[in-house]
């Protein structure tokens, strides 16, 4: 997932970077990392997003997951 991709599937999932890294169980800074490119979106973050937009799980369903 290209920085430009994770950050239209958090825009379309209505999630601030700050959501999008909690919800993963990462740090916000890392967040801001994949957005500007300096860190590569690990591929099962790109999977839960890819899964989240396809409405297979929700983000109830990730939250609930990391509990």
């Amino acid at each position: 997932m290209t920085p430009k991709q994770f950050q239209a599937a958090i825009d379309r999932l209505g999630l601030s970077q700050v959501g999008a890294a909690r919800l993963v169980g990462a740090d916000p800074r890392t967040a801001r990392r994949w957005v500007a490119g300096e860190r590569s979106v690990p591929e099962p973050v790109a999977i839960i997003l890819r899964l989240m937009l396809a409405g297979k799980i929700t983000v109830g369903d990730v939250a609930a997951a990391r509990t």
